[in-house]
């Protein structure tokens, strides 16, 4: 998913902004004009994803007024819904090249859309178009950070976040979501830097703190802490379940194993 196309759309003149809704993940708004407190967007994602079961299958796109401003619906794959807010000044040939944009890259991973675009909203920079006009050679460089928090960087949130759920997955196996979810939260190391990482309902994380401050990559201490906390889950569930480590693991990929398993310790027997 590419960050600079949640841009482009986002700083069209009369957009208020838009949300990603999947039936999975707690549904995600944002914009330059999203009033709605998080009831009322639980709320209208509750509606919206009514209405969108009962309509019939060819009809994707459709659109309806809420709170003065023009909704527009459409219905992507795997039960992704797009939501965007607009006014009525909205210039409609650029709004229908941005929209067709985004709804493109969302599609490339439907499954991790939510998550995703929650990660990459916390980098847009909201009403500026600045970035969106700098030619190619005059981006700026990436910033690094100070020399006494660098460490070596290791690997970035996205990366983390969807292992992490992935792991839960696998554990939901055989412990069933709700222990898997009590499990997180017993076996979390008290540390502040981890209270960021949220454990939703069906089991999956999100990291607000790193959203809202624009963080992308982990220190080497960082990941070292999510380690940590995966160690702590693991050994919970290995009291109940034998080889609970290889069996909650067996859907991680190599390199999701390696972002979160300390493979130096003995897996539990």
């Amino acid at each position: 998913m590419k960050r600079q196309v949640i841009q482009n759309v986002l700083n069209l003149p009369g957009i208020s902004g838009m949300a990603l809704i999947d039936g999975r993940n707690r549904p995600f708004f944002f914009g330059p004009d999203i009033s709605l407190n998080s009831h009322q967007q639980d709320a209208l994602a509750q509606g919206i994803q009514q209405v969108v079961d009962t309509t019939p299958a060819h009809f994707d796109t459709f659109s309806f007024r809420f709170a003065n401003q023009l909704t527009h619906i459409y219905k992507l794959d795997q039960g992704l819904i797009l939501l965007v807010l607009v006014t009525d000044q909205m210039p409609l040939a650029d709004y229908r090249t941005a929209i067709g944009q985004l709804k493109t890259t969302l599609i490339e991973a439907p499954h991790n859309a939510v998550p995703t675009f929650r990660l990459l909203a916390g980098c847009v920079t909201l009403g500026s178009t600045a970035s969106a006009a700098e030619p190619d050679g005059a981006k700026a460089p990436p910033s690094e950070p100070e020399p006494s928090e660098r460490g070596t960087l290791t690997s970035d949130y996205q990366a983390v976040i969807l292992a992490l759920s992935h792991l839960s997955d696998g554990a939901a196996q055989y412990l069933g979501k709700t222990i898997v979810i009590n499990t997180w939260k017993q076996s979390r190391p008290a540390h502040p830097w981890l209270e960021q990482f949220e454990v939703q309902r069906d089991g999956h994380f999100t990291a607000a703190t790193a959203v809202a401050e624009g963080q992308l990559s982990l220190t080497a201490e960082q990941h070292q802490w999510v380690k940590d906390w995966v160690t702590a889950f693991m050994g919970r569930g290995g009291r109940t379940i034998r080889n609970f480590q290889a069996l909650a693991s067996s859907r991680l990929t190599p390199q999701e194993q390696a972002l979160l398993l300390d493979l130096s310790s003995p897996q539990d027997s």
